[in-house]
């Protein structure tokens, strides 16, 4: 029997209850931090794009503002020599990191190159091939400059072509003269803006952009960048638009700290885990204690409060049953307890309570329930025992268990004598302290028995 059974579980349901609150709170927070923590990795892959794509700008403008400068050459020159066409093309990629070579096409006619290596495009015409002409007259009809095609340069890597029409009233613009055509270095103009670097990390992708012909050209990366972009941004020139775009195959979260992304869960679950642990502690605590609060500390057996509890529980039942349901109830004294105690010491004494209690055990059924209830008194109650003979019958088993052998103490040998009372449960009983004091009273009536 235990006493608080149900408001121990009532309690262990609420916690239970609270630990999955707990839980669930846990990883709704969770949650929100990895939000918070993916939001801060989008914002932060969109600010180092925002970075790339101002240096894009800022370097295409720098070159394109050394470009435009051939159309004042020729309109102040007219025509000029190799010599001078050598020395202002390498001065302007001498100045400029990313232009690898210029061609001047008086008419749109290649007529002038630069570096030298470049001269088998000498005597080319614009015209001969639609695209290439396609873009010289946009820029024409345009009257600027214009970036208009990608091309594969001879030392294999990728270039982008400027289109630069130069006429010979400006800014009137009525006296075409021809063109000139720049190749920016690709490879080096990404390099520089710090595209390469940020590629390392992101699949990046650039297209063109407000093209006529191929509005969504990709100039740089692969296609599979701009299918789930983490973020774009738009590059803004003068001379055209492109769109930069960054994705990656990984979730943000799996390039997060393992420990800033589980901080949560780290903080919350230990926490948990030490109020659990703590409600546990106290709880074995407390059912420690209130073991011994139902137990015999020397003999281990119940006690008074715990053995009250079920004769209480046992005569509620035998009432409710009509004395369908029957008990008895032992009451057994050890006589000359104290003549022990004083004659052989207290732990003398105390051995003897041990093995009266577990000889008592041995003579009872697994159903029956002793407890001690005082120095040397001793409660059985005896469940389902529905005659007198039956009940005489455990008495005499009890009294043969307890008295027939002595106990060995030291080099003595302890004999035992013990007065046992029983009462039977009648339906007439109104209380348990009816059949306690007949069962007190049978015990003395034996007692004098003895003694006489």
């Amino acid at each position: 029997m235990r006493f608080g059974r149900s408001w121990h579980r009532s309690l262990t349901w609420c916690f239970a209850i609270l630990v999955v609150i707990a839980v669930v709170c846990i990883e709704y927070i969770n949650s929100l931090q990895h939000q918070y923590v993916k939001q801060k990795e989008q914002e932060s892959v969109r600010e180092e794009l925002s970075v790339i794509r101002s240096r894009l700008e800022s370097l295409i403008v720098s070159d394109i503002y050394l470009v435009n400068s051939l159309p004042v050459v020729v309109a102040t020159n007219g025509s000029f020599s190799n010599s001078y066409w050598h020395s202002v093309a390498s001065g302007i990629l001498t100045r400029s990191s990313h232009i690898n070579s210029i061609f001047l096409a008086p008419d749109d006619v290649i007529e002038y190159v630069y570096p030298e290596e470049y001269q088998e495009f000498i005597g080319k015409n614009f015209r001969d091939k639609s695209e290439v002409w396609s873009s010289v007259q946009q820029a024409k009809l345009a009257g600027e400059t214009r970036i208009s095609d990608s091309i594969v340069m001879p030392n294999g890597e990728d270039g982008l072509v400027a289109r630069v029409p130069i006429f010979m009233d400006p800014p009137f613009n009525q006296r075409y003269w021809g063109s000139a055509s720049v190749v920016i270095s690709l490879d080096s103009l990404l390099k520089d803006a710090g595209v390469h670097q940020f590629a390392d990390l992101y699949h990046v992708a650039i297209t063109a952009k407000d093209s006529q012909q191929n509005p969504d050209e990709l100039i740089y990366g692969e296609h599979r960048a701009l299918k789930n972009a983490i973020t774009t941004e738009s590059v803004h020139f003068p001379y055209g638009n492109w769109t930069i775009s960054a994705s990656t195959e990984q979730d943000l979260l799996e390039q997060t700290n393992w420990f800033q992304l589980h901080s949560a869960r780290l903080i919350g679950y230990s926490s948990l885990l030490l109020l659990c642990a703590a409600y546990f502690t106290v709880y074995r605590l407390y059912h420690q204690a209130n073991q011994r609060s139902l137990h015999d500390e020397l003999t281990g057996l119940p006690n008074r409060r715990y053995f009250m509890f079920t004769l209480k529980r046992q005569f509620a039942m035998a009432q409710r049953s009509e004395s369908k349901e029957r008990f008895a109830l032992l009451n057994i004294d050890l006589d000359k307890f104290k003549d022990i105690n004083d004659f052989y010491g207290h732990d003398a004494g105390d051995k003897v309570l041990q093995v009266v209690g577990t000889r008592i055990q041995r003579a009872l059924r697994g159903s029956d329930i002793v407890a001690r209830v005082g120095g040397d008194e001793f409660l059985v109650l005896l469940p389902r025992v529905m005659d007198e003979n039956n009940a005489a019958s455990i008495v005499s088993s009890v009294f043969n268990h307890v008295c027939k052998d002595p106990i060995a103490y030291d080099h003595y040998q302890i004999k035992l004598q013990a007065s046992i009372g029983y009462a039977m449960y009648q339906s007439g009983m109104e209380s348990v302290e009816d059949i306690l004091k007949s069962a007190d009273s049978t015990m003395y009536q034996d007692k004098l028995r003895e003694k006489s």
